[in-house]
């Protein structure tokens, strides 16, 4: 039987930016066999029946968003390296320190992401295994005392800043529910408790499917290992969706439709980040799944005369927010899906010989009477 615990470590974040950033270091067999020596007195000395069970630890530092993902692939990692050093039915408890070699772990689920900016809080995953007759009486004393008592002691949290090359300005022992519940804390409060609840599911076997809504409106679909987004058009959400409900004068609609693009790019950035996978749609098809980086919408609209060939509408934080392309009688709004969307739609647009002139108004054009996106009018 195994329980999935882990050091969560507070840090100082500054000198994983910047000109002369650094990461946590890895370490190798001996430096992490001296950390899980000091992890293992520590928690020793809070429960010593831990002693009958395995402790084990790989030597890395992990952000959240690669602990907390669908089927906890790090934890995954130390099960099976922990059962291949104790083959067989006869349960000897050790302690197993996995370190690295040249700078890569031996499983490439315990190798930090690189790609990723490191956030204030790291961790240090921790392993329990042994018969559930020594286990489980532990998971629920460890949920009570680690609340009161499970800052690390001087001693280990010195062992920490040496050999993971880190300042550490607090650390204590937590269950991975601790963790998955501070999560929750945090986007909470930022008002993100719907993308909570999709990470949850996605963390959870046994999770059935889960519909939520957004305060800005937006809806989504934890199925079938995936949650389903669902990607409203300027033209769409402004007839059909929330944006149906709102004025459309004094570009009253710019702002409104930013806001729910920053919001859609926000769950889809969060979602990916931790792994789980998103299937994009159309508001009622739920069977065709977008699978291409960015959307080409077919306009009702017929353009002017003085409509610029290809125009760019974006808002100031979001960058381009889609980008239509008049040719003849015909236009085109094309929308960036993915983080490559917005060069393979330039590409497209090239490839396709649509050229000319390429109008940046610097906001959204849309007429208010239509409430769809208009091409920027050229002068004369």
């Amino acid at each position: 039987m195994h329980q999935y615990i882990l050091v969560g470590i507070e840090t100082d974040p500054t000198r994983y930016h910047g000109e002369h950033a650094t990461r946590p270091s890895l370490l190798e067999k001996a430096a992490a066999e001296q950390v899980l020596a000091h992890i293992a007195t520590d928690l020793t000395a809070m429960f010593p029946a831990i002693s009958r069970c395995s402790l084990s630890m790989a030597g890395a530092l992990f952000d959240q968003t690669q602990i907390l993902r669908p089927a906890l692939p790090v934890y995954t990692a130390l099960e099976t390296l922990q059962q291949s050093s104790n083959p067989g039915t006869d349960f000897q408890a050790r302690l197993l320190s996995i370190g690295c070699s040249e700078g890569q772990m031996p499983v490439q689920e315990l190798q930090p992401f690189e790609n990723i900016p490191l956030g204030l809080l790291q961790i240090l995953p921790l392993l329990i295994t042994g018969p559930a007759e020594h286990v489980e009486p532990l998971i629920d004393e460890m949920e009570h005392r680690f609340l009161e008592q499970g800052q690390l002691s001087a001693h280990s949290a010195k062992a920490l800043e040496s050999q993971f090359k880190i300042s550490i300005n607090h650390a204590r022992f937590m269950t991975i529910t601790d963790l998955n519940a501070l999560l929750r804390l945090q986007l909470e409060h930022y008002g993100f408790l719907p993308l909570w609840e999709l990470l949850d599911a996605a963390m959870t076997p046994s999770a059935g499917t889960l519909d939520v809504s957004t305060p800005g409106g937006l809806k989504f679909k934890w199925k079938d290992e995936s949650v389903h987004s669902y990607f409203e058009s300027f033209d769409w959400w402004a007839q059909y969706g929330e944006g149906a409900k709102k004025p459309a004068n004094d570009q009253q609609l710019q702002s409104a439709y930013a806001n729910w693009t920053r919001e859609y790019r926000r769950y889809l950035t969060m979602l990916t980040a931790h792994g789980v996978r998103v299937s994009q749609h159309l508001p009622g098809m739920d069977e065709a799944e977008l699978s291409s980086s960015f959307l080409l919408e077919e306009s009702a609209t017929t353009p002017s005369h003085s409509a610029a060939p290809i125009t760019a509408h974006s808002a100031d934080d979001l960058g381009t927010i889609a980008v239509t392309v008049v040719s003849g009688a015909r236009q085109m709004n094309l929308y960036p899906l993915q983080a490559s969307g917005l060069n393979d739609l330039h590409r497209f647009i090239r490839d396709q010989g649509y050229s000319g002139d390429i109008a940046y108004p610097g906001q959204l054009c849309y007429d208010e009477h239509s409430r769809q996106l208009i091409a920027e009018s050229l002068p004369a």
